[in-house]
């Protein structure tokens, strides 16, 4: 799956997370909060302004 879909994809889920959330359980929130971060982890590797790239 291409990142920027993977990137939509995790805004909805967190959203619906956000609307939902008493209701989930902690483990799937765990999982959707590290998902979210390594996803926009490869998303910030895109965009590392030239003055830190090495």
């Amino acid at each position: 799956m291409q990142l920027h879909t993977r990137g939509l994809e995790m805004v909805y889920e967190l959203s619906t997370a956000a609307d939902h959330l008493q209701s989930m359980k902690e483990e799937d929130v765990i999982a959707l909060l590290r998902e979210a971060s390594a996803v926009l982890a490869e998303l910030l590797k895109r965009d590392v302004p030239k003055e830190r790239q090495s």
